[in-house]
């Protein structure tokens, strides 16, 4: 089996978030060590997947520098010869790498879409770039310092505008101003209003389990591109959904679904009660992965949100596999 195996900090887990996300869209697959099943040995599993990976890629920050299983990872891909990727968040380069080309993804950036071509061309049976959807985070062009093996040139990035396409022709652009200005909570209540209209309903009703499970596939992209662009991978449905899928997918109210309650924030940590909304977090420095958007699950009869949050990720089952 071919994947792209990713290094690095688990204190980068929201950035390396977005970065799985991005790869995934562009039907690149991607094995993470958070995808470990409970009770394996798991220095062995990391070795097993490195020996199987077609493609390693690092991520580059002063945090994985000083880990010692980036370090450790990254030796063992040197040793087998793997194609070898690194991608520089923050801080600075490594010697180790020095004679690689570097994805310079500075500042939360998510790397050029040039970057996704090169890997995909260790993966022939992908679906070519071109006719992907790919996230709005990934620029078009070469930023400073990363270029192809094959060309030397330096392109300038470039920045793209969010994609507020709707199929029922709902206004995004509030949504993306909220978001762009960090008001998290007011984003959850507009992400609430604009997906309530969008199932044809007004402000005050709540999302049946159906109505989720049929919302609108280009809708819920958009919204979910913005709320994992603009808070560098910590918020956002599909995020939420990878921690789901982490507990099995629990379908309804129940103990492994009070232990995802509680890994995105929702619980208290004894899983004794659902929090207030004013005591949420609310910042991406300090918020549980995956805290927001909660709204849309948790309005009306608390026995339906995990019904509700199942129809949801179901429909993101559709673009964030």
């Amino acid at each position: 089996m071919s994947f792209i195996f990713i290094s690095y900090s688990r204190q980068d887990q929201a950035y390396v978030s977005l970065l799985a996300q991005a790869l995934e869209t562009h039907n690149l697959p991607v094995w993470l060590d958070d995808r470990i099943d409970y009770g394996t040995t798991w220095p062995r599993v990391i070795q097993d997947q490195l020996e199987q990976c077609q493609v390693f890629v690092v991520v580059m920050t002063p945090r994985s520098e000083a880990s010692h299983w980036v370090q450790c990872e990254l030796s063992l891909a040197l040793e087998l010869k793997k194609p070898i990727y690194p991608i520089l968040i923050e801080g600075r380069r490594w010697l180790s790498v020095a004679a690689l080309q570097t994805a310079d993804a500075t500042n939360g950036k998510l790397p050029p879409a040039r970057f996704f071509n090169t890997l995909r061309t260790h993966f022939p049976a992908s679906v070519d770039i071109a006719h992907t959807l790919p996230l709005q985070a990934v620029a078009t062009d070469t930023p400073v310092g990363w270029a192809p093996p094959t060309s030397p040139s330096v392109i300038p990035q470039a920045a793209q505008e969010d994609d507020l396409s709707s199929e029922k022709g709902i206004d995004y652009r509030k949504l993306r101003d909220l978001l762009r200005d960090g008001k998290w909570r007011e984003a959850d209540e507009e992400t609430y209003n604009t997906m309530i209209r969008a199932v044809g309903k007004e402000r005050g009703n709540y999302f049946t389990p159906d109505e989720l499970r049929n919302f609108p596939y280009t809708d819920l992209l958009t919204i979910d591109r913005l709320w994992v662009k603009h808070s560098n991978g910590k918020f956002g449905f599909s995020i939420q959904k990878k921690i789901w899928q982490e507990f099995g997918s629990p379908t309804s109210g129940g103990k492994v679904w009070d232990k995802f309650c509680v890994k995105v924030g929702w619980q208290d940590a004894k899983a004794t009660r659902y929090l207030k909304y004013d005591e949420l977090v609310a910042n991406p420095k300090k918020s549980p992965v995956g805290e927001f958007p909660c709204l849309v699950v948790w309005g009306g009869i608390f026995g339906l949100r995990g019904r509700r949050f199942s129809s949801l990720a179901s429909k993101l089952a559709k673009y964030s596999r």
